[in-house]
């Protein structure tokens, strides 16, 4: 693993590689749906009676728990099978190490949608002062991290099964089958250990920091959340590492 090599897999991705369009296409029709629900947050803000006002934040970060999963997948599914179904992956990692290519890849989707996740928060705080004459920078901010963390999570997991696949039809395949495996732990082990596997569980709990967050009695439970969302990413980004290395290329 290489930093420079890290790096120059990234500008890649970023300026030279057809996927980049690809990815901020679908990224522009992830922010403009959550423009279409601040815009319309009159009505969403009905679920929020407890809340001073429309939350913005709140209503942004449900579109990103809700559409962002999908996004994620059909953006990232086929980042490293592609590569491997045509053949072009043998011409790479002669040049760059194994490792260096995942993590070229992993950070050039996250730097995507951290980029998105702030694009959103901005119309946030836009639409937050166009009706209170006011900046909510805590909430946004706790929006800016958690949507970024949480978009993260599924990032790692398209990128495993992207990497384990030979072809673009058994990732995409694959990654809808996980998604849905995913969907049902959740709605399934709300009261077992299950829930502890998915990231909607760490999504859903962190909406919670965003409506009322004291530094006094939440700054723990704050760090937790974080931590475990971080060590969801380790996890299955490690995975992807150990997987390219024994794969037969």
């Amino acid at each position: 693993m290489n930093f420079s090599e890290i790096l120059v897999t990234m500008e890649d991705e970023l300026f030279r590689g057809s996927k980049s369009r690809y990815v901020w296409f679908f990224g522009g029709v992830f922010v403009f749906l959550c423009f279409l629900a601040m815009h319309y947050g009159t009505y969403m803000s009905l679920l929020f009676p407890n809340f001073e006002g429309i939350p913005y934040s709140l209503i942004s970060y449900l579109v990103v728990l809700s559409i962002g999963p999908f996004i994620i997948m059909i953006t990232s599914f086929d980042i490293v099978s592609s590569e491997i179904e045509t053949g072009s992956i043998r011409y790479i990692i002669p040049k760059v190490h194994r490792s260096s290519f995942i993590l070229g890849k992993f950070f050039f989707l996250f730097l995507v949608f951290i980029s998105i996740s702030s694009g959103i928060a901005l119309i946030s705080l836009m639409y937050q002062y166009s009706a209170d004459n006011v900046f909510q920078f805590k909430n946004t901010i706790l929006f800016w991290i958690f949507s970024s963390l949480y978009l993260g999570c599924f990032i790692s997991i398209f990128l495993l099964i992207s990497t384990l696949s030979v072809n673009n039809k058994i990732s995409f395949t694959m990654s809808i089958v996980f998604l849905g495996i995913l969907i049902y732990f959740f709605l399934q082990g709300h009261d077992t250990y299950l829930k502890y596997i998915t990231p909607f569980f760490y999504g859903i709990e962190n909406m919670s920091f965003i409506n009322s967050f004291s530094v006094k009695t939440g700054y723990l439970r704050f760090c937790e959340s974080l931590f475990s969302m971080f060590l969801y990413i380790l996890v299955f980004l490690s995975t992807s590492l150990v997987a390219i290395k024994r794969r037969d290329l």
